[in-house]
């Protein structure tokens, strides 16, 4: 698979579910850098599968801030960045490169899903449906980007 296109995979992902490309990328060989090692380090594989299953249900409650807030935007195009710039690595492409693809990804998820995410609730009745949907879309997205 072409270095950015998994960029752009790992920046939508990331534009979902923050946590969910870097969960990705610590459970999945590839790489040699020193993020890699980082990444590959028990204890922060699980604290990121811990994040991503804790945002997993966080997004559910009523009580949850919007993703465009500029605290959450700003933590998903970071996510995206640097998932941008890992899997990209991984795939023979540049950092930089990636870690740019991933931010714009991320940024077009933040701000367009929320908007097909309303539509299906309307339909569904419910917002539930479209949130598991999300979820589902995030988790795949980021381990075919990761793979």
């Amino acid at each position: 698979m072409k270095p950015f296109l998994r960029s752009a995979l790992a920046g939508g992902a990331s534009g979902a579910r923050s946590f969910s490309a870097l969960a990705a990328c610590s459970g999945t060989a590839g790489g040699t850098g020193w993020p890699e090692r980082l990444l590959h380090r028990k204890r922060v594989r699980r604290s990121l599968r811990s994040s991503l299953a804790f945002e997993l249900v966080a997004d559910k409650l009523p009580v949850t801030p919007s993703r465009t807030q500029s605290a959450s935007v700003a933590g998903r195009l970071t996510s995206g960045a640097v998932s941008g710039a890992l899997v990209a690595r991984r795939g023979g492409g540049g950092a930089v490169a990636g870690a740019l693809v991933g931010a714009a990804a991320a940024a077009a998820w933040t701000f367009v899903a929320p908007q097909f995410r309303a539509a299906l609730a309307k339909r569904a009745g419910g917002d539930l449906p479209g949130a598991l949907a999300e979820d589902a879309a995030a988790v795949t997205l980021a381990y075919v980007a990761a793979r």
